[in-house]
């Protein structure tokens, strides 16, 4: 399938057991497989509930049908936390300033925090494999 035309900006965290794959944009949609492919697979297979968990905020989400639909921006090495089972590296973006828009938007995403842990979008929860 061809890439998506809003692809969806994506870094990973690569462990020795373990690779974290977490959406840029997204806070909370992240997911973690064995490797970089199933992690981003894991990745699409949330997508859905997490789109769940923003339809009372008003930003629009699209649930990506395949991995072809992210752009791995980022990479980083993980550490003794990422094969643990928790992500540890922020994204460079993180440490950039936000305009007032931006700002708005993330305060919705965090008013909505409440319900991933209902959908399973927790850390704790365990996925395909295992995957937290």
């Amino acid at each position: 399938m061809p890439a998506s035309s809003n692809p969806i900006d994506v870094y990973l965290e690569v462990g020795k057991k373990r690779t974290f794959a977490t959406a840029i944009e997204w806070p909370g949609w992240s997911r973690s497989g064995r490797d970089e492919s199933s992690a981003l697979q894991y990745l699409v297979e949330a997508g859905p509930r997490y789109g769940r968990v923003l339809e009372d905020t008003g930003i629009r989400f699209h649930a990506p049908s395949d991995a072809s639909e992210f752009v791995v921006v980022e990479r980083f090495e993980g550490n003794a936390t990422t094969d643990f089972g928790a992500p540890d590296m922020p994204a460079s973006s993180d440490a950039r300033p936000m305009d007032a828009a931006e700002l708005e938007r993330s305060r919705k995403l965090l008013r909505a925090a409440p319900g991933m842990a209902r959908v399973g979008l927790c850390l704790g929860d365990r996925g395909s494999e295992g995957s937290g």
